[in-house]
This record gives structure tokens, C-alpha cells and sequence, in this order.
């Protein structure tokens, strides 16, 4: 089968098409999956150039990716046809889902085995047109639960800044943080993208023509916000500090953020930790369906176009996601 490959850390250039990689096993809880489409993220390139604390845990030659939609092929020794039924997982239905932590395997490949656990049936009335978006829909999604429920706790009356609103993450960040009852949203995001973050439900506030800490000052009278999500992070942090109101909360997405500065000056700073669930995943089922989660796939690109899916994922300016098709 085809699988994305790389041996050794570094530019996107490492990544390559395999021709030849053998069809994994699954164990008794795993699921054989055909996959269709793979959704890609930040975190993928910095699994790739050894920037991730992932990286030391990663064993060469590796795969890439960490989310999926494809079809169910069959069970582990454990899932016969009639239990993956009970599942809603039956050989033939079309799934979505994305690797655990933990889980280190590669997604781009054309048969994965994954964690039943992991997967959640794709809607019967969704086009195959469709699936990138649901490719792209898990690793975000779990993202953003974590980081509004989890981390930020975002309650009735907050007000939320969210840093990167058109971002994969972004895009979902905004109407969970409405959904959990947010009195107001601001976003940033360039002057491009104002309408996607007003089509979203939040005020946009564009970083490239103005400058979105006295946009903050002002709207907010010098209070500041109740919660801050921070998806860019390296540029935002440190300054988003001053703009928090007092028993605020500021949640920064790159697993290595450095707290310090936060707690330091008595800010609750939480990162957040993804929780793959199917109770979770249903959930995204439903506001996928229902239109709360407009999920927008910017890119959809063949799997021999690994290395430049790469670097537009390196640009940082992507708006929605970056998708693999397996079948292009």
C-alpha cells in the first residue's frame, strides 16, 4: 500500500511516498480503516522538523498525519462484525477519527488500524465531495472542547479573545465559545478573513491594519477579557497578559507554551489536553450536521503533494484546514 514515510528529521523535503508499506495488523481493539482523506495540521510539521516534545518519543522510519476519514475495512480479533455493528463501526461504514496521544502512528497511508474508540460513523446523507471536511474535523474539534470546556472553562457572560479566528482551530473556537454562552467574542485575523470571523459570530479584529491590544483596550474600557484562547502564541502571549481581567483565564494551544509569566503575575494559564472520545466525537457529528461548526478546507491536495501540503502548513497563514485526498 501507499503510506507518507520519513527516516530522519527535518524539512518537508524528508517526507516521501512509499509504494510498498506493508499492511498494518490491528489488535483486538482496533479497527482496519480504507482511508479516503487525511486532515493535516500545525502539529504534523512539527512532529516532521523535531520541533514537538512528540518528536523524542517518535520511532524513525515514521509515519505522518493524525486524522482520517475512510472506510471501515474490519475488526481486531476482539470487534467481529456483529460488535463493530453495535459500535455503528460495521465493515463499510464511512468513519472519521484521529490518533490518541500516544498513539504515534501515521494517518496517511491507505489502510491504517486505529483504536475503535477513535472513530465515529460519518452521517449516510454526507456527498464524498464532502469527506474533507470531515477528514479535518477530529484533531480541531478535540481541540477546541478541550481548550473551551477544559481548559478555559468559558461560562455564561464571559467575554473571549481568540487569537488565529480563521485558523482550522480558530474556526471552531468562536461558535464553542458562543455555544458556552459568551457574551462577546473578538477574533484576529487578517483584514482578508474580517467576514469568515463575522460569519463565524465574532467581532474581527484585523492585526494587519490595526493594532488589536488598543482595539481591546477600548471595547473593553480597560478591563480586559475574561478569557483568552491563543492559538499563534510566540507573537500573542506575553502582551494578551495585560488584556485578561482580573480571575480571567488564558489558554495558549502550543503544548510547549511556557506558563511562567502568567502564573507568575497570579493569571490561570491552562494548556489543554485533547481527550479523544466517541461521546466527544459524536458531538462534532452533531454540529457539523446541524451548521454550529462551519469547518473550512482551504486546500485539498493528492498525497504525492505531501511535501508542499508541508509547507503551506509551515506558512502559518492557512485559512481552514490543509486535506490529503488518498484517491486523487
Amino acid at each position: 500500500m501507499r503510506a507518507i514515510v520519513f527516516d530522519r528529521f527535518g524539512g518537508p523535503e524528508v517526507l516521501t511516498v512509499a509504494s510498498d508499506a506493508p499492511e498494518p495488523e490491528p489488535t483486538p481493539e482496533e479497527v482496519l480503516v480504507q482511508v479516503t482523506h487525511v486532515g493535516l495540521n500545525p502539529l504534523d510539521h512539527k512532529i516532521r522538523d523535531g520541533s514537538s516534545r512528540l518528536a523524542s518519543q517518535l520511532e524513525l522510519p515514521a509515519g505522518t498525519g493524525r486524522e482520517m476519514a475512510g472506510t471501515v475495512i474490519s475488526g481486531g480479533a476482539d470487534l467481529d462484525d456483529s460488535e463493530l455493528g453495535s459500535r455503528g463501526l460495521a465493515p463499510g461504514t464511512r468513519v472519521f477519527g484521529m490518533r490518541p496521544p500516544g498513539d504515534l502512528r501515521g494517518t496517511a497511508a491507505e489502510v491504517i488500524a486505529i483504536a475503535a474508540d477513535a472513530l465515529s460513523p460519518v452521517p449516510t446523507e454526507v456527498m464524498h465531495e464532502e469527506l474533507p471536511r470531515w477528514a479535518g474535523l477530529a484533531l480541531v474539534g478535540l481541540t477546541a472542547i478541550s481548550a473551551v470546556d477544559d481548559a478555559a472553562r468559558v461560562c455564561a457572560g464571559d467575554t473571549v479573545l481568540i487569537h488565529g479566528g480563521t485558523g482550522g482551530v480558530g474556526q471552531l473556537l468562536i461558535p464553542m465559545a458562543l455555544q458556552a454562552g459568551a457574551s462577546q467574542v473578538w477574533a484576529t485575523g487578517r483584514a482578508a478573513n474580517a467576514q469568515r470571523i463575522r460569519e463565524l459570530g465574532a467581532t474581527p479584529i484585523a492585526y494587519d491594519e490595526e493594532d488589536w491590544e488598543k482595539v481591546i483596550e477600548e471595547a473593553t474600557e480597560g478591563r480586559g477579557v475574561d478569557v483568552v484562547l491563543d492559538t499563534h502564541y510566540h507573537s500573542t502571549f506575553l502582551p494578551s497578559l495585560d488584556h485578561i481581567a482580573p480571575g480571567g483565564r488564558v489558554v495558549p494551544l502550543p503544548t510547549l507554551a511556557d506558563l511562567t509569566p502568567a502564573t507568575e503575575r497570579g493569571i490561570t494559564a491552562v494548556i489543554p489536553e485533547i481527550t479523544v472520545t466517541r461521546e466527544r466525537l459524536d458531538r462534532l457529528v452533531i454540529g457539523l450536521r446541524e451548521g454550529h461548526y462551519p469547518l473550512e478546507v482551504s486546500h485539498v491536495l493528492p498525497l504525492e503533494q505531501i511535501s508542499r501540503a508541508h509547507e503551506l502548513l509551515e506558512g502559518g497563514h492557512t485559512r481552514g484546514k490543509i486535506v490529503l485526498d488518498l484517491d486523487a
